[in-house]
Order: structure tokens, then sequence, then C-alpha cells
């Protein structure tokens, strides 16, 4: 049997996107672990049941904050330019939408998508990997390894995944303390490092990497010196 609203959704002129777009400014404001229908519908001030009109369930509504949040990040920047300075602007692109969304980005971090602006996002990396001569396969190898890095950066930048530093200059003593207390040596000499989370440098030198690796792989001169670690 299917689930029909009240209508009222309909007189006030509400779409799938209007829901959407609100689906995105409440996971945003309360996390998408506190999200349900019914709490989008009271923002909305529509019955929940007028919702169904538009998306069929919860996990078609997310799948579709995560498209939406795809579609607005803005490539263009990653379109000219040399190879690594495409792989570059894709990155930056990638995390400013991120941070603008840190809440509900999450779920493009962890909702699989075939939309067309995920396809469009594979492209415009794909564009700048395929200058360097690879075959398809390897540059799916690659695409893959670029991606992995990027969200799961992400994802610990937006407190998602497990981390040991910390941005909080008053927790970074006590978290040097408990590391040098394990007694290992190797952990003991980078607790000053490990304590510490600076996101843009460890973003930056991240990205840095990978473009130094590919660049070296395929024989091409990598063109900057690679940034240095955080430092306390």
């Amino acid at each position: 049997m299917s689930v029909r609203g009240t209508g009222r959704g309909r007189r006030l002129g509400l779409t799938r996107e209007k829901v959407i777009a609100a689906a995105v400014k409440v996971i945003d404001r309360e996390g998408p672990d506190s999200f349900s229908l019914r709490r989008l519908a009271t923002e909305l001030d529509v019955e929940a049941m007028s919702l169904y009109n538009h998306v069929p369930n919860k996990d078609a509504l997310l799948d579709g904050v995560a498209e939406m949040l795809l579609a607005r990040i803005d490539f263009s920047g990653a379109d000219t330019g040399t190879w690594q300075d495409r792989i570059r602007a894709h990155a930056v692109a990638f995390r400013t939408a991120a941070k603008q969304h840190p809440k509900a980005f999450q779920l493009v971090c962890t909702r699989p998508t075939q939309s067309p602006a995920a396809l469009e996002s594979i492209r415009s990396a794909l564009g700048a990997i395929a200058e360097v001569g690879l075959a398809p396969e390897e540059q799916v190898h690659v695409l893959r390894s670029y991606v992995a890095f990027i969200v799961g950066t992400i994802m610990r930048e937006l407190g998602s995944a497990i981390t040991v530093g910390t941005v909080d200059p008053d927790q970074a003593q006590q978290r040097i303390d408990e590391i040098t207390a394990t007694g290992d040596p190797l952990l003991a000499s980078t607790a000053p490092y490990l304590a510490v989370s600076d996101h843009d440098v460890e973003f930056e030198y991240g990205v840095e990497l990978l473009i130094a690796g590919l660049a070296a792989r395929v024989g091409l001169a990598y063109d900057r010196d690679l940034p240095t670690g955080p430092r306390t």
C-alpha cells in the first residue's frame, strides 16, 4: 500500500528540491544522527506524511542530500592549469564544500552515489590524472587512492573518524604525556607531533605527497617543495 500525504505540501509549493534543501539545513544544525522525517516536517511546517509525495523514504532523502551537496561543489578551477595544479584545485574545492557543511557533508563521504554530480567529481579528478599518461586501469587505481585520502582526511577533520591529535592547545600537553607514558621510544619521539592536529597543514601535506608520488611514478618533475609537517 502506498503512503500518501495530506496535500498541504503541494499547496505550499513544496518540491523535492525544497525538501532536500531543508534537510541539508536541519542536518547541518543538528547532525545526521538526530535527523528524522518528522523533524524535517516540523522544519517545513507540514505533516510528515506529505514528505512522501517527494521522497519515498529516509534513505532516499539522505542520498538526495549527498547528491545536492556534491552538485554544489565548484570544480571549475580543476579544469585549467597543469595536472598538478588541477589535482590541488579539485582537492581544495572538495574540502571547501565540506567545511561549509561540516555535519551534512558527512553523508557525501559515507553514502555511495551514482548521481551525475558524483560522476562529474570523478571526471574532474580523472581529467588531471589522465594527463600523466597512465593506462586507464592505473588511472582508476590512482583515483581511488586519491579519494581514499580526501574522504578519510575530511572525515577526521569533521570529527567522524579516529584521530590521536587535538586542535585544542590546552589538551595537547595531556596527549603528549599520555603518548609518552606508553614507554615506547618511537611513540615518545613523535608525541609532540602526534598530539597536535593542524588540519590545514596535514591536508596540504597529504595532497602534495600524492602528487609528488604520482610524478615520481611516471618520471615527471614535481613542481614544488613538499611542505613540512605540523609543528607544536
